[in-house]
């Protein structure tokens, strides 16, 4: 236990100093700019803020909306994961078979389709509600040789089985407050809630390897508990330039009635963006999570059946890169775009490696 707080200690430095070092990078690129363009934002610039900022795709706050307006999204996030790591290191999956376990997987995919809509209650005080649709698929594969019988279902030599499940997921509701509203700085604090909306009851079908079975906790829309989201944001903008730096977290606040509880979650989110026309903006983002195991377990769940049914082969520590493009038409609509690849993650026990993330967005401010 005292080497692993060590560990975690150590790549937990690891993933601040990095996304240190691109703040620090985009301040001076900040700097540099301010210098040399001359020209002045007038006031009347601060009404177009929040439809045509460079804010990336994959970002949720950057600032307050003006009283008694409003902004509605569409948002959608793909993540794609392809081979598999034990904490830190690449593995295959004839070595997951080797601990145990019936089956593994190397694929998977998760999609998000989220819809926002944030009003400014005051000048300072911004309302925000979110609702979400998931679907996830992830690939199993049986070991060559095996043949058994699993809960029922005949699991031949090689035999492929694609675990899917799709739902409405949990709903948001968050308040934001902007502590700094100047011209050019905005210091935000946040808070909100997660009501559990999204099931944890999901089951496979018949002729699936969990018939009639709750599938694993990953496969499930929500968290079945009330979590706490606070957050602490500063963005800077200087003409054509914004940049921001981040933190929040998802709080679980206890187990749900299946009897166990998500880990908590911390991100640390920087980003850089710059117009460079009046309909054309583009961003570069670094964003580095940590998050914890489950605590408890599904007590329907053999935690062998293949690791996403294990609760130890959750959370770890990810830091990823991201480039975006933004473009605006028709007064305040606006369409972003980002995508984004691992620089670095350590998953804790056996999960299957991040490979890809992209990010789509549709805002509509008036």
């Amino acid at each position: 236990m005292y080497s692993l707080s060590i560990s975690i200690s150590i790549q937990m430095n690891m993933i601040t100093k990095c996304c240190l070092l691109l703040l620090f990078a985009g301040v001076n690129t900040i700097r540099v700019s301010a210098q040399s363009d001359s020209s002045i934002t007038t006031p009347a610039c601060l009404s177009c803020l929040c439809s045509k900022d460079a804010t990336p795709a994959g970002v949720m706050i950057s600032h307050v909306h003006p009283k008694g307006e409003w902004m509605l999204s569409y948002r959608y996030m793909g993540m794609r994961g392809k081979g598999i790591e034990q904490n830190g290191r690449p593995v295959t999956n004839d070595q997951v078979y080797d601990q145990d376990y019936l089956m593994s997987s190397d694929n998977m995919h998760m999609d998000m389709h989220m819809l926002m809509a944030m009003y400014g209650l005051t000048k300072n005080l911004t309302l925000m509600g979110m609702v979400e649709y998931n679907r996830s698929t992830m690939n199993m594969q049986a070991p060559e040789g095996s043949a058994h019988v699993h809960n029922g279902v005949p699991m031949s030599s090689g035999m492929a089985h694609d675990m899917k499940a799709s739902g409405l997921g949990d709903v948001s509701v968050t308040a934001l407050y902007a502590l700094v509203n100047s011209f050019n700085h905005h210091l935000l604090v946040s808070g909100g809630i997660t009501i559990p909306t999204g099931s944890i009851q999901t089951k496979g079908g018949a002729a699936s390897m969990y018939p009639e079975q709750r599938y694993p906790y990953m496969m499930q829309q929500g968290s079945g508990t009330w979590d706490v989201l606070p957050g602490l944001t500063y963005t800077f903008q200087h003409n054509k330039i914004m940049a921001s730096s981040q933190l929040c977290a998802a709080i679980r606040t206890g187990y749900n009635t299946v009897g166990y509880k998500l880990g908590n979650k911390y991100s640390f989110n920087n980003w850089v963006g710059y117009r460079w026309l009046d309909w054309f903006s583009t961003s570069l983002r670094a964003e580095a999570n940590t998050t914890g195991s489950i605590s408890g377990s599904d007590p329907t769940l053999y935690a062998y059946n293949e690791p996403s049914a294990n609760p130890y082969n959750y959370g770890g520590q990810t830091i990823t890169g991201y480039a975006g493009v933004n473009f605006y038409f028709l007064g305040k609509n606006k369409i972003g775009i980002e995508g984004g690849l691992p620089l670095y993650q350590k998953a804790n026990g056996i999960q299957t490696a991040a490979s890809s993330t992209i990010h789509l967005n549709y805002t509509l401010v008036f």
